[in-house]
């Protein structure tokens, strides 16, 4: 299959990645990572940034002041970047870890020359800890790992095929919007992806795919322009 991006950084909420075994679910971690080797054998290089919903969201932690909040939910990231990464080297994919709250032993700090130099030689390079601050949502420092990694796209794993003028789950009659650009997304109040990382990507020229990854081949489809919604992009 023809790829119409090559270097992408693939964002996985957290929400994906748990499931019926808990918080860290083996079958969507082997799941995800089948289908990043897929696309590295086909000549892909992908970045990765994984949320951190299905451990901690800081949203959720009312009793704890919300900078301490964000900073579990951040840590809530950097478990599942080990656990991809593990999964990823299990079947001989080469990766590399990186923590904007980085661990001594455990994942590095985020270096964007280190990281192009791995993904030019064929690793997969993760990047956990969101930005490192609070109140920064995981979409934003997907978009702005992307920058500083040349990604030619970012790819935003859903649960659904795409953008919808309203929600799927409670509207069945919601229509599918192929493509946006991103300030009709903004005027939309829509909010699949985080507002501020759809401005930052528009400003930079980035587009944006949401693409329903949970099937097989999915993501392959989406690098190569044949899944999901684009925000932005190319005319």
């Amino acid at each position: 299959m023809r790829l119409r991006w090559k270097r992408a950084l693939l964002k996985i909420s957290g929400e994906v990645l748990g499931g019926k075994e808990g918080p860290l679910d083996k079958g969507a971690f082997s799941f995800y990572a089948e289908e990043i080797g897929r696309a590295r054998e086909a000549g892909a290089e992908l970045a990765v940034v994984v949320g951190g919903g299905n451990v901690a969201r800081g949203a959720a932690l009312p009793f704890l002041p919300p900078t301490a909040g964000h900073t579990v939910g951040m840590l809530g990231t950097l478990l599942n970047g080990v656990v991809l990464r593990e999964f990823l080297l299990a079947r001989g994919i080469p990766a590399l870890l990186m923590s904007a709250l980085p661990v001594a032993g455990v994942a590095e700090a985020v270096d964007p020359w280190r990281a192009k130099e791995a993904l030019s030689s064929g690793a997969v390079v993760i990047f956990a800890g969101g930005t490192g601050d609070p109140y920064v949502t995981t979409d934003t420092a997907a978009v702005i790992r992307a920058l500083s990694v040349d990604a030619e796209v970012v790819l935003k794993a859903s649960k659904v095929p795409g953008l919808f003028e309203d929600d799927p789950h409670k509207n069945p009659s919601a229509r599918l919007l192929p493509r946006l650009s991103p300030g009709e997304y903004l005027a939309r109040g829509l909010r699949v992806m985080d507002g501020a990382a759809v401005a930052i990507a528009g400003e930079n020229a980035l587009p944006i795919v949401i693409f329903q990854m949970d099937r097989e081949g999915a993501l392959l489809e989406a690098l190569a322009g044949k899944r999901g919604s684009l925000i932005g992009g190319e005319g």
